[in-house]
């Protein structure tokens, strides 16, 4: 029996951690800062790194939203890689209730990160809008993660047994 626990345990904390494992460390480090704010770190330290691969060029420069945009496809490819992982270990029932949350907070972001400046000519603007719509990618990336690893509250993380 306790072969048993010992293994099933090793499967769902391995395939936890190999999910993990595919993101890039930098998002890592991100979520977990995110994580532990207001302990241990602060929203600047975490918006250092979430941002860090674009700190060297001058914000709102072409380069700046170049990086930027490549941020956001990362950011979109980790969110969506651990939230198939996070759809396949809730239930069906959990998984409807995600997908009803999910319409939902894509039109908040879109609302929020919008923000009353529809200048896409402004590099400026474009780089205020990537950044907020990365910032809560990361949020939600994080927020799959707690899931996966059994310390989400959310009401739809309801893993299946």
């Amino acid at each position: 029996m306790n072969k048993f626990l010992i293994t099933l345990i090793f499967c769902i904390f391995g395939g936890v951690a190999q999910a993990q494992s595919a993101l890039p460390q930098g998002h890592i480090n991100s979520m977990a800062c995110l994580e532990n704010m207001g302990d241990n770190t602060t929203w600047n330290q975490c918006l250092a790194l979430i941002f860090a691969p674009c700190l060297g060029d001058e914000v709102g420069s072409e380069a700046h939203v170049s990086c930027l945009e490549l941020q956001r496809v990362e950011w979109t490819g980790s969110m969506r890689l651990l939230q198939s992982d996070v759809t396949d270990a809730i239930t069906l029932k959990s998984a409807e209730d995600l997908t009803k949350i999910l319409s939902g907070w894509i039109n908040y972001v879109s609302q929020k990160c919008q923000a009353g400046e529809d200048s896409t000519d402004n590099p400026s603007v474009v780089a205020k809008q990537l950044g907020c719509q990365i910032t809560e990618l990361a949020g939600l990336t994080g927020e799959y993660a707690a899931c996966l690893e059994g310390r989400s509250t959310a009401e739809y993380c309801v893993v299946k047994n």
